[in-house]
């Protein structure tokens, strides 16, 4: 099946053949379950993946001001814990991502950076520069400290009609710029009320990265949101999403091999909290989270990166 997919990415009814006989093949698949005598929390150490936090602020807040505001308070919060850190600096403690708007991002980055924090852009354009009006390029974000791009994200899939085509190639462009891809997949309401949430999962996930090396996936994030749990207060369980994110691997593993699906980071976003968040840490599959709201509560995101994964 999957020599013949890449050859058909374009036709929409094949990849939806493709995903359902995909999820068929897998849906009992228990090579990245853990073994009976680990606890749930020990997989994401065994597999040497290190947690990662990252807050999405969207289009908040309204001012300069307050954005410095905000970084200020949280940098001060997390200063007072210990196992934090950018990734590259030690192993054992948690990646941390703000996701500000672009204007703040320059000042924000020099308010956390020196806690360690990385910086990141909400988005970008696939095309390096031209007549694109209210676009930004992967050059620009790049030259003013970024080093992740969401891509993909849900709110940029239904409000800004973002395709899979489209977010495949800025997941590209990011890579090709040296920064490192949060691809963001998800179903709705709808297609989690018809039970399709492998099928769309399996089909974004190979639409998203068609083309990307497993030497890159090195240093993809892939973040499940079920839309549905975004903003809207409905709640999705940290064993269904668990769930989740065990078949991304058995994807990831058809994808590429074993080594890159056990490897890969795969975050939840959907309504994460300071109280949901240590229930879904405890997960086998989860390594971290995308938060949205939160992240503009200096002490609710503090409080996120600070979990403390339920035995």
């Amino acid at each position: 099946i999957w020599s013949f997919f890449p050859l058909q990415h374009n036709n929409p009814n094949c990849i939806m053949k493709f995903a359902a006989a995909l999820v068929a093949t897998f849906s009992t698949a228990s090579a990245f379950m853990a073994p009976s005598n680990i606890k749930n929390v020990a997989l994401t150490q065994l597999y040497a993946r290190q947690p990662i936090m990252a807050g999405n602020w969207k289009m908040n807040p309204s001012t300069e001001a307050d954005a410095l505001n905000l970084a200020n308070g949280f940098v001060a919060l997390l200063n007072e814990m210990e196992d934090t850190c950018a990734v590259e600096e030690k192993d054992g403690c948690t990646e941390v991502v703000l996701f500000p708007p672009f204007p703040f991002i320059s000042k924000v980055k020099d308010i956390v950076g020196k806690s360690g924090i990385t910086v990141g852009a909400q988005q970008v354009y696939y095309e390096d520069k031209g007549a694109f009006t209210g676009s930004v390029a992967a050059s620009m974000v790049k030259s003013v400290g970024c080093e992740y791009v969401l891509c993909g994200h849900s709110e940029r899939r239904t409000l800004f009609s973002d395709s899979d085509t489209n977010i495949n190639a800025k997941v590209k462009k990011t890579l090709e710029f040296g920064m490192k891809p949060i691809l963001c997949i998800g179903e709705t309401k709808d297609e989690f009320d018809l039970d399709i949430t492998k099928e769309v999962c399996a089909m974004q996930v190979s639409k998203d990265l068609a083309g990307v090396s497993k030497e890159d996936m090195a240093n993809v994030v892939i973040a499940y949101e079920p839309v549905w749990a975004i903003g809207t207060g409905l709640v999705c369980e940290a064993d269904k999403a668990n769930e989740v994110h065990k078949f991304i691997r058995t994807i990831l593993a058809k994808m590429y091999d074993d080594e890159v699906a056990e490897n890969t980071r795969i975050q939840y976003g959907g309504s994460v909290t300071p109280e949901s968040v240590d229930g879904l840490m405890a997960q086998s599959d989860i390594d971290g989270c995308l938060v949205g709201g939160a992240s503009l509560f200096a002490d609710k995101f503090a409080r996120i990166v600070n979990f403390q994964p339920e035995a």
